[in-house]
């Protein structure tokens, strides 16, 4: 075999592994962003924590929240307060969250609840389970703070976030 006619081999083969590789670079690419990443279980997550940083810092109610014996904050101001936005680009509403806070001695009945956002949602976190991936995300937090005066209180919040269409297949 001549010089010539082992190079024209050798060009067929590479360009047969040039597709090849260009082809298996092209399936990676298409598998790995044809499925979203459903992170509404971490955007629930961050919700709470971040109404949790909102009450309570380093274990005590905020001034901002509690003064003198008594809370400045309601369902009307919460989102301000907390530097909180509920709206998306869907016409319905995609978050939910509720906050309860007790005081120590009576853990029956709260002395303060702000429920804000849309309030279907609620039913998603009573059927949570891997059959049902196109429920909203529930994340519950409770955790104890004092005030200035070493009142003791339990603060429940509970978070949900829809959010189906962008991120469940």
């Amino acid at each position: 075999m001549n010089k010539k006619g082992a190079e024209k081999i050798l060009s067929v083969y590479w360009f047969v592994i040039l597709i090849l590789v260009a082809g298996g670079v092209f399936a990676m690419v298409y598998l790995f962003y044809n499925h979203p990443y459903d992170i509404r279980d971490l955007e629930a997550d961050i919700l709470s924590n971040k109404i949790a940083d909102c009450l309570s810092e380093k274990g005590y109610l905020k001034s901002k929240i509690f003064y003198q014996g008594s809370f400045s904050l309601s369902s009307e101001n919460f989102l301000n307060k907390c530097n909180l936005n509920f709206e998306s680009k869907e016409e319905e509403p995609q978050y939910y969250s509720e906050i309860q806070i007790y005081l120590f001695e009576n853990l029956n009945n709260p002395i303060l609840e702000i429920l804000n956002g849309n309030k279907n949602l609620i039913s998603s976190c009573e059927i949570q389970n891997e059959n049902y991936q196109k429920l909203a995300k529930c994340s519950e937090k409770k955790f104890y703070t004092l005030d200035a005066e070493n009142n003791q209180y339990l603060i429940k919040i509970l978070s949900i976030v829809r959010k189906t269409e962008k991120n469940v297949k």
